[in-house]
């Protein structure tokens, strides 16, 4: 009789797991995906061919090819993407990579022209609303949509980088913080996913006073957690900043996604290969000019000397299970 048992429970254990399906999300900073055009309402210069970068169709292709490389790689099935210069960018990236894509993309009022970019697989996200949120600095992308047949709503932001007053910063990751509230309040949901480029680490004050993991958001049952939290507090980051590996890059997740939740929190992580990081695997051509180099993300430029890389972010991402 426990043999039965005992089989009947390892029976019905595969069965569960193989039935068990899994859906990811990614977020990417892709560092100046200009295309070569001059724009008339921003200043893009730098990025044509006559400008200081002298950037041409070459360079643009080869760009476009590593970062489709990366999204390729990943396979997530939603990719928010940060450093966009336009749709038609987005268009000539989704057309260089393997996998198939469907994108959103909206202007965020950057003034040197930076857009977001939302990619997703047809048959695993379907989004029923977009809107671009007014905020301080560069607007925000929310869409709300069905991820394999949950409903979910997506929050896409840049923020202000460290070049900006720290009272700047703090009205546009406050912007963000109510924006996330307003949601819970009016969607009447806790499966939030607040995705990009915060611009600083999860131990920096700013980032503590408004999005401390785990704090509680418009009541007392809804809250934010930030997987990466734990990497990121040993040391582990997707940015070099001042010769110091930090976390700018952030996934947050509303409480929906819990463990008894049809779908839950799996796992997260950054990704990383050889060919991202300057002087390894692939990229062992691309020596750093110094030993603080070593290692670090294999940027487009460095000092204003062409290096053809990916990016001076590396992605992050985050896989539920349903």
């Amino acid at each position: 009789m426990r043999r039965t048992v005992l089989l009947f429970l390892i029976l019905a254990g595969a069965l569960r797991a193989v039935g068990q399906e899994r859906v990811s999300v990614a977020f990417y900073n892709v560092e100046n995906l200009f295309d070569t055009i001059p724009s008339l309402f921003y200043d893009d210069s730098d990025y044509t061919p006559s400008g200081r970068n002298r950037w041409d169709t070459e360079r643009y292709r080869r760009k476009t090819a590593h970062i489709a490389r990366v999204i390729d790689e990943m396979a997530a099935d939603v990719i928010a993407l940060a450093e966009v210069e336009s749709e038609e960018v987005v268009r000539d990236l989704v057309a260089a990579l393997h996998t198939d894509y469907n994108y959103i993309h909206r202007t965020s009022g950057d003034r040197r022209g930076m857009d977001l970019a939302l990619l997703y697989k047809g048959d695993k996200f379907f989004p029923r609303k977009t809107v671009s949120v007014p905020a301080v600095g560069r607007e925000f992308l929310h869409v709300s949509g069905r991820l394999r047949g949950v409903d979910v709503e997506i929050v896409v932001c840049h923020l202000p980088s460290n070049f900006n007053g720290s009272g700047y910063r703090s009205r546009a990751m406050q912007r963000l913080y109510d924006f996330v509230q307003e949601l819970h309040r009016s969607r009447r949901t806790d499966r939030i996913i607040v995705l990009g480029d915060f611009n600083a680490s999860t131990t920096d004050k700013i980032m503590r006073r408004h999005f401390a993991t785990g704090r509680r958001v418009a009541d007392g049952n809804f809250y934010l957690f930030n997987p990466l939290h734990e990497a990121a507090r040993k040391g582990a980051g997707s940015y070099v900043y001042h010769d110091r590996w930090v976390l700018f890059d952030h996934i947050f997740l509303g409480s929906g996604f819990g463990s008894d939740a049809p779908m839950r929190y799996l796992r997260a992580g950054i990704f990383v290969r050889g060919y991202l990081l300057a002087g390894t695997g692939d990229a062992s051509r691309f020596a750093p000019s110094s030993a603080a180099g070593y290692g670090y993300p294999l940027r487009t430029f460095s000092a204003g000397k062409y290096l053809g890389g990916y990016s001076d972010h590396l992605p992050v991402f985050c896989y539920f299970e349903l």
